[in-house]
């Protein structure tokens, strides 16, 4: 990707070993997991990303929950029509 383009998208901080859990967690976690027909709200999504953050090391933790928050939180403003986190959604 350009790195014009690039600059101008939100950040996301997660790692490929936390993408990979929230992938399979996605599935199989009791608590969060999508519904039977493949729904989630953004409210379990965001328990996925938190829960596999616990893996981070204490320096990044904070940083990257804080950083869940925003995606978790552009994402509703996206589905609201009204964001630059519309890219994820296309």
């Amino acid at each position: 990707m350009p790195k014009d383009e690039k600059s101008q998208l939100p950040e996301l901080l997660i790692n490929d070993g936390q993408i990979n859990t929230i992938a399979k967690d996605y599935y199989h976690y009791d608590s969060f997991c999508r519904k039977e027909n493949g729904d989630i709200n953004l409210w379990n999504l965001f328990n996925l990303f938190t829960s596999a953050n616990k893996s981070s090391y204490i320096d990044t933790f904070l940083d990257r929950n804080a950083n869940v928050f925003n995606l978790a939180k552009g994402l509703q403003e996206s589905l609201n029509g009204n964001s630059s986190y519309s890219w994820f959604l296309s």
